[in-house]
């Protein structure tokens, strides 16, 4: 069977780490796999290096990207051309859209009836606006796939999907493949001496900035925060570390790494924080926190609600109205210091965010948090070898 996966593969994020992997899975099964990459951008050094352990005999990549910025018009329908022409080429029995852009949709319009159109939403499962690209999903599309159960019943409603969707995780990085994962134990954590860490990119609706405005509320209950990641944000969060002088207790240090060293990073820490407000689908970085046996608190958006299900070693809370709210007005702000001065706006009450943290330590602090069960847990739902068994069969049923 032909699979053709399409989405962006540049850089560094979910949807990367996803396609490549799940074209790896793909491969090893026996399909036959090409990854077209839909970004408006040339692969760089580092792309290529990173997409060169994906490639093998059932599986190759192809980019496509637009380089006349003058004639742009011209430019983009020599681009979608390309990729048109390449899907034709092989001849797909299915196109499998991961991501979002007209780039992606726009291509399986030309195919044939004998491609099988599937979509996997990878997002929260919310539509912004009629504008939006993946109302071609409800048209065009014959399958719907879900990140979680969650985001599955979110495109439904959202899009008025009247057909059965099937819902299958997003492949994080397999950590207990690319590295050795660390064998936990349940442990104690004395209280104030926890040390908590978050990974992401550092964009306002991911709030990395306004948890480090939290410390004030946090520095009698931890004894460290370090800031992984990088993003518009980071510069914002070296400066109020540096104002505030707490330097000492609270850290950023940009990019993180993969592989061991990512392993052995998170395995240092004895909880992880996402208090993300966006439309999130549900982030694999939470998956890899519990890879590690390392518990964590998130606010409850998108399908992160999912991770939490038969889950007693994480603390997913409802957001308040107020910040899901304020986290549409981030897309529209443009000035960084405004939506950060926003985002911390907090009307006088204890963010429940900030109460969950304190509640995840203290179960730290009287041993109710099983590390080991919490790596278990990911293994027995979330492991490589699952998750390309479930996408295996999926693919095969079509």
């Amino acid at each position: 069977m032909k699979i053709l996966l399409a989405g962006n593969i540049l850089g560094q994020g979910g949807i990367q780490t996803h396609l490549k992997w799940l074209a790896k899975a793909l491969g090893e099964e026996g399909f036959e796999v090409i990854v077209i990459s839909v970004a408006n951008q040339l692969p760089s050094p580092l792309d290529l290096q990173d997409i060169q352990q994906f490639q093998s005999d059932q599986v190759n990549f192809i980019f496509c990207h637009t380089q006349e910025r003058k004639k742009y018009f011209v430019s983009k329908i020599q681009y979608l051309a390309k990729i048109t022409t390449n899907v034709r080429e092989f001849f797909p029995d299915i196109y499998l859209a991961v991501g979002t852009g007209w780039n992606l949709f726009l291509p399986p319009l030309f195919l044939g009836s004998h491609t099988k159109r599937i979509f996997h939403e990878v997002m929260s499962g919310f539509v912004g606006s009629w504008r939006h690209s993946r109302w071609i999903v409800r048209w065009c599309f014959h399958e719907v796939i879900g990140q979680s159960p969650i985001v599955a019943e979110n495109f439904a409603e959202s899009f008025g999907w009247e057909k059965q969707i099937t819902a299958i995780p997003a492949i994080p990085e397999p950590l207990e493949l690319t590295a050795c994962l660390p064998q936990p134990i349940s442990r104690t954590v004395e209280l104030g001496k926890a040390k908590a860490a978050l990974f992401s990119r550092l964009v306002p609706h991911k709030q990395a900035f306004w948890l480090v405005q939290q410390w004030e509320y946090l520095k009698d209950v931890l004894d460290e925060l370090h800031i992984h990641g990088s993003g518009p944000e980071e510069e914002l969060i070296r400066e109020y570390i540096a104002s505030q002088a707490i330097g000492d207790r609270i850290k950023c240090f940009g990019r993180y790494p993969d592989g061991q060293a990512y392993v052995d990073l998170i395995s240092t820490y004895d909880l992880t924080l996402l208090p993300t407000v966006g439309a999130e689908g549900a982030p694999l970085v939470l998956l890899e926190s519990m890879a590690c046996g390392v518990p964590f608190v998130a606010y409850g958006v998108g399908g992160i609600p999912d991770y939490g299900v038969n889950n007693l070693n994480v603390l997913i809370v409802a957001p308040e109205r107020w910040r899901t709210d304020q986290a549409r007005v981030y897309a529209d702000v443009e000035n960084k210091d405004k939506s950060s001065e926003q985002g911390n706006q907090s009307f006088g009450k204890t963010p429940v965010f900030v109460s969950a943290i304190k509640q995840m330590v203290h179960k730290l602090a009287q041993g109710e948090i099983d590390q080991a069960q919490l790596q278990q847990f990911y293994l027995e739902r979330y492991s490589y070898s699952v998750l390309k068994k479930l996408w295996s069969s999926y693919l095969c049923n079509q």
